[in-house]
């Protein structure tokens, strides 16, 4: 089990959660204030923070250590997720959702409007004679007091829900590669609005405040996929600010380290596609400031803040992590 261990950039007040290093942490959206909430064993992996809506405890996602000895008849010990709740401090750590089988797992959550359920990436791994034949990768949701879990996108990953829960987004896994997908709450009415080909490796999906855009990041491309604006580089916050705007996981949810990828936004209809950043980024996950006027960027480089048109584009930290980010007021 896990144990525990203002101003902000811009003008943007709150507190940053993520997860780096295979811990959880906190931080302010100016760099200042780094906190670490979780002290995992080694071989322990703590990730993908989400705040509840009134801020006061965080849910994440923990692997435990695998076992280095096979289980009854000779099985191979299978990874699992489970999630656990937190207090904003990081104490109060306890189970809040546990793996339903071995090789199975709960991944990226992020709260429902009324808090009383949970959107997740579920996983599990299909064992045949002590080999791993296919993995299950749906979008899901799942009472957190218990109850049995719902899919709402078979072949699918890290969901996100808009703030009144009317709409949710989320990434299709296919033969041929990955697509944006919006669709209702309940995951009916499903549309694909960023289709296989517009940009390569679609990841990590979360919308605006507003329900009117999604931001996620993709593969860079060589060229502009889509009319954008002009882009510039990362400058750290200490060199000055620039006012040119700017160019998953244990399982299936996880994209491979090391590609340069950037941050791009789209309109909730699929209109409007643009490319935010020209980072060349390894693993770069997004979230907003609540009032919508800020992105915060989670890589492995480092975390950036920047307007929500990729305007006033800093590095706030150089210390990033692979990993979803979330921001509080």
């Amino acid at each position: 089990m896990p144990g525990t261990g203002g101003s902000a950039a811009g003008g943007a007040a709150g507190l940053l959660a993520f997860g780096g290093d295979g811990d959880v942490f906190t931080m302010r959206p100016d760099g200042k204030g780094r906190k670490q909430l979780t002290k995992v064993a080694g071989g322990a992996l703590a990730r993908d923070p989400a705040w509840s809506a009134d801020g006061s405890k965080l849910l994440y996602a923990y692997s435990p250590p695998l076992p280095n000895v096979r289980g009854p008849g000779g099985l191979l010990p299978l990874p699992v997720t489970d999630l656990y709740l937190m207090n904003a401090d990081g104490s109060n750590q306890k189970l809040a959702l546990e793996h339903d089988a071995p090789g199975a797992g709960y991944e990226t959550p992020v709260w429902a409007p009324d808090g009383k359920s949970v959107y997740v990436t579920y996983t599990a791994l299909i064992v045949e004679s002590n080999i791993v034949k296919d993995e299950v990768v749906e979008v899901a949701r799942v009472p957190l007091a218990g109850g049995a879990r719902e899919t709402l996108a078979p072949n699918a990953m890290t969901p996100t829900i808009s703030a009144d829960g009317r709409h949710l987004a989320y990434i299709t896994t296919q033969a041929d590669g990955l697509s944006l997908v919006a669709a209702d709450g309940d995951g009916k009415n499903a549309k694909t609005i960023v289709p296989i080909g517009k940009v390569d490796l679609v990841s990590s999906p979360r919308f605006s405040p507003d329900g009117k855009q999604i931001s996620f990041s993709a593969a860079s491309p060589m060229a502009p996929a889509s009319p954008v604006a002009p882009v510039a580089t990362a400058t750290p916050a200490s060199a000055g600010r620039t006012s040119l705007l700017q160019a998953p996981v244990a399982h299936a949810a996880a994209l491979p380290h090391g590609l340069p990828m950037d941050v791009f936004v789209v309109d909730a209809d699929g209109s409007h596609l643009r490319r935010l950043t020209q980072l060349g980024e390894d693993s770069p996950t997004t979230a907003w400031s609540p009032d919508g006027k800020r992105i915060v960027i989670l890589a492995g480089g480092g975390i950036y803040v920047m307007n929500a048109d990729g305007s006033d584009f800093q590095n706030v930290d150089q210390h990033g992590g692979h990993s979803s980010i979330d921001w509080r007021r």
